[in-house]
């Protein structure tokens, strides 16, 4: 017959530690999808004459360190640089996912200029590279999830 009281008193500690590890393992798992991520501009670079890229000195000045938050249900970047004009809204193309980046295309008039934002989300990591493209000019850095 099994003695239940001793089976108890060695299994517990090995299920409380199993039951622990399954319930945190969403909670360190850095590829969370979030509602939104907070943004600092790392890097400002602008296509040169010579087809590479070079830094910009007028933007870096601007928006070096800069921090901006990314809405995933909007596509808006709030803060600076931002997507956005009174007239113009960003439209979200890939809310992203644990495999696919977070992609954003913001389109200006009458004289059409296209704004591109890509957030690699599904990077296992909590700091998740962007890239944001506007004009001829590129913002790099690192994103986090709030």
């Amino acid at each position: 017959m099994l003695n239940t009281a001793k089976w108890f008193k060695h299994v517990t500690p090995a299920l409380i530690v199993i039951l622990t590890l399954m319930l945190l393992s969403p909670l360190s798992s850095a590829v969370m999808l979030h509602e939104s991520y907070s943004c600092e501009v790392k890097s400002v670079q602008k296509l040169g004459d010579d087809g590479g890229l070079v830094p910009d000195e007028y933007y870096k000045l601007l928006y070096s360190d800069s921090t901006f938050v990314i809405d995933r249900h909007t596509g808006r970047m709030l803060g600076e640089p931002k997507n956005y004009s009174g007239i113009d809204q960003p439209e979200v193309i890939d809310r992203g996912s644990k495999e696919q980046s977070l992609k954003v295309i913001t389109t200006y008039g009458p004289f059409v200029s296209i704004d591109y934002l890509l957030v690699q989300i599904y990077v296992d990591a909590l700091d998740k590279p962007f890239m944001y493209v506007s004009g001829a000019t590129i913002y790099t850095g690192l994103c986090k999830g709030l």
